[in-house]
């Protein structure tokens, strides 16, 4: 599902944005108009969008560490059973709402026990993670466009390792669940390229919560606005530590997300 849809996000778009001279990005931006999206009507945004990422993490259940995990996206990619990726903006004046929705499901993966080579592991990894944040316009200008957000980020996360031993080929399994909410504050916007339809996309937050958890999220990359909306291709992060009861969760996640944006 991730490898179709990002192809059909590059045929999409992906092109076109390439293919267009920047000598002739001039008249492009004219028509476009400013940066600005402050307006006294409603306006919306919805964005699906493609994240090849990497997950770096360590599980520890009642004191003691289980494993390890290392995934490069080309291994999340193909142990992925199922993926939905969405983000989307409503905005009336400077007051707005921002939401971020991302849903996977990895199959079993390799997954490392500390101080027991002898022993094979694979880990199961279902995640839901849900950002909700009203917004708040700081700067409205031809170049730069920047809002304030203040709002939540919950995580539901449930994680199966399976312990087994090569030589008589018996397995133990171990499963944590767990519902993890934050309190967030950042910064969100876009800092336009002059006389261009190119822009620089870019967001930041920082939270904390319940289980005496730490949460952060930051993209930054490039995009392109069209008529109808944009396209966009940045670099981000996700990464959570915190402890509930008896276990033990340091989850990093990072790589290249491609996204395109419908306004309306």
């Amino acid at each position: 599902m991730m490898r179709l849809f990002a192809l059909f996000l590059v045929s999409a778009g992906l092109g076109g944005w390439l293919a267009a001279p920047f000598a002739s990005a001039q008249p492009v931006a004219q028509s476009l108009g400013p940066v600005s999206d402050v307006s006294e009507t409603w306006q919306f945004s919805i964005t699906p969008y493609a994240w090849a990422l990497g997950i770096r993490g360590s599980v520890s259940h009642d004191g003691s560490q289980l494993g390890q995990v290392n995934l490069k996206p080309s291994s999340v990619l193909s142990n992925l059973k199922m993926a939905g990726m969405l983000t989307g903006q409503a905005n009336y004046g400077r007051l707005g709402l921002y939401v971020d929705a991302m849903y996977g499901d990895l199959g079993n993966t390799t997954s490392r026990v500390v101080q027991q080579t002898a022993l094979d592991a694979s880990t199961r990894l279902k995640m839901t993670l849900l950002s909700l944040a009203p917004t708040y316009t700081l700067l409205d200008s031809p170049t730069l466009y920047l809002d304030g957000l203040l709002g939540a980020r919950v995580m539901w996360q449930s994680a199966t390792t399976t312990l087994t031993s090569p030589s008589d080929n018996r397995s133990l399994s171990k499963s944590s669940s767990i519902r993890v909410a934050d309190a967030i504050v950042g910064l969100k916007g876009r800092w336009n390229l002059a006389h261009s339809p190119y822009f620089v996309p870019f967001y930041v937050d920082v939270g904390t919560g319940q289980y005496s958890s730490f949460t952060s999220q930051a993209y930054l990359g490039i995009g392109r606005s069209f008529s109808w909306g944009d396209i966009s291709l940045v670099a981000k992060n996700v990464y959570y530590q915190f402890k509930p009861n008896n276990t033990q969760l340091d989850l990093n996640m990072f790589g290249a997300a491609l996204g395109v944006t419908f306004k309306f």
